[in-house]
């Protein structure tokens, strides 16, 4: 259902998807930040879960070793640069491969002291599971569960503070289906038996949330005759226990494509979910009651070929992000904020473009009290024997976002450099660069091509701390239509956006 097979070799291209998405997107200026890198190399990594503690960020990820499984590695970053933190620490391995991997996606939580990532392990049957401590990063034992031969899909691990436990959230696959189990997971690494809390098949992928002493579970129920048409959720207490039935969610003709999302806004749970439509891929949403009344309304998200969503809450704003294939199943990363009432605030902007033949492929957008922050893996995509599409060459990026009604409130003072994403974007011919400096100091901004080649140093001096804005005008430089790179330097600081430049 990914939509085509066409991939892009050459620079023309590439260029040509660019022109394409910039006037599809209808993209305005959004306060994205630059990108900053996370695991990218030779080697193909995929990010699948996302944890942080008060000065740090951990993402999990799967290092792919093709047929033979892969490894399972942590990486820390930084919340005040997204500067990395020591390098990646393996914690374990699956045997799982890489063409199953959405059957096996590692998870992560933090209970104020541990890190606890959890994966599975099934080709051989079971589970693993190991902490990292927060401070020292010591490893502890490897806990295992050859009994407990789970799928983990989605955003399916969440700590209690209340309980002192980890709910885990997981599939287990018969020869009728994929079945709902969930277990506890104690800090000093006692995994409960499995206790099945829904009754029919559903698809593997699930998403979890937690609020007002309610777990809430969203997933697929699977149709034999159809193709996943109905959404539904169960409600769990906290100590397991049901609290009412599986219910419907949202029911209607059109298939709704996994995965789905669900988030707590301070009121309600809100499941996002996209339907594949006549007309292409929309994403909706529905609101929960802690007591699992489902709201009468369907609320709009987007009608832009978008899946995969995912949302997180701050400041009073829902930011709600996804996938989005414009032409060939070639894709980017998109996003809206919206408020308390679901109605969207602004217009929808892109997160992540295509990079060096790679596309955005899932994502993760979580808040930490300040500013919204967005994960993604870049990815290239091939063409198997029997047509299905497989991933490789996965590279992981993240970017900050500022809430735009708080522009102003967040650049004042901020407590890092920072290089703003120009606007407007694209231009002709002129287009604003803005950037704040903690400190005064030697700074360089420079401009260069998709070959990697410097064209032109708009500034080379010493310059105070604060706000500066400069104008870029193409015409003064001879540039060509086409996609440009701005990077700025300024002491161990360096940043780059992207610029596409059309006459």
């Amino acid at each position: 259902t990914w939509g085509g097979n066409m991939l892009f070799s050459t620079n023309k291209k590439l260029l040509l998807l660019f022109a394409l998405i910039f006037i599809f997107s209808q993209n305005l200026f959004s306060q994205v930040g630059s990108e900053f890198p996370i695991e990218v190399g030779p080697d193909s990594t995929f990010a699948t879960g996302y944890a942080q503690d008060d000065v740090k960020y951990a993402i999990v990820m799967r290092k792919e070793k093709g047929l033979n499984g892969a490894d399972i590695v942590v990486q820390f970053h930084s919340r005040s640069d997204h500067s990395l933190i020591g390098g990646p620490i393996t914690v374990g391995s699956t045997v799982v491969p890489s063409h199953m991997f959405d059957e096996a996606l590692p998870q992560i939580a933090f209970d104020g002291t541990r890190y606890l990532v959890v994966w599975s392990d099934i080709s051989n049957g079971g589970i693993k599971y190991r902490f990292i401590h927060s401070q020292t990063f010591e490893l502890s034992q490897l806990y295992s569960d050859s009994t407990l031969p789970v799928l983990l899909g989605g955003n399916c691990l969440h700590y209690n503070s209340v309980t002192n436990k980890y709910l885990l959230v997981s599939g287990i696959k018969t020869q009728s289906g994929v079945y709902l189990v969930y277990n506890f997971i104690s800090t000093n690494g006692y995994l409960s038996n499995s206790s099945q809390r829904v009754n029919f098949a559903a698809r593997k992928e699930v998403s979890l949330s937690y609020a007002l002493g309610k777990y809430f579970i969203c997933f697929i129920k699977e149709d034999p005759q159809y193709s996943d048409h109905d959404v539904y959720g169960q409600i769990l207490n906290e100590d397991g226990s049901l609290s009412g039935s599986p219910f419907a969610i949202d029911i209607n003709q059109f298939p709704s494509d996994n995965p789905i999302f669900v988030t707590f806004d301070g009121k309600y749970f809100v499941c996002f979910f996209p339907d594949e439509e006549p007309s292409g891929w929309k994403l909706y949403a529905r609101r929960i009651a802690p007591n699992g009344a489902v709201s009468n309304e369907r609320f709009f998200i987007s009608d832009d070929f978008s899946f995969v969503p995912f949302a997180a809450v701050g400041n009073g704003k829902i930011l709600v992000t996804w996938i989005k294939l414009p032409i060939g199943g070639m894709g980017y990363l998109k996003g809206r904020f919206f408020d308390s009432n679901l109605t969207g605030i602004g217009n929808e902007f892109v997160f992540f473009y295509p990079l060096d033949n790679k596309f955005p492929l899932g994502n993760t957008v979580v808040f930490n009290g300040q500013k919204f922050l967005c994960y993604t893996t870049l990815v290239k995509f091939g063409i198997a024997p029997d047509s299905s599409i497989y991933f490789f060459d996965g590279d992981i990026y993240g970017t900050t976002i500022i809430d735009p009604t708080l522009v102003e409130e967040e650049t004042d003072n901020p407590d890092e450099y920072i290089l703003y994403q120009n606007y407007p974007n694209p231009f002709n011919p002129s287009t604003k660069i803005k950037f704040y400096l903690k400190e005064n100091g030697f700074t360089t901004l420079k401009i260069f091509n998709l070959m990697s080649q410097e064209i032109v140093t708009i500034i080379s001096d010493y310059l105070s701390s604060g706000n500066h804005e400069i104008v870029l005008d193409a015409s003064r430089f001879g540039l060509n239509s086409g996609v440009y790179f701005a990077q700025l330097n300024a002491g161990s600081y360096k940043s780059t956006i992207k610029l596409v430049y059309l006459k």
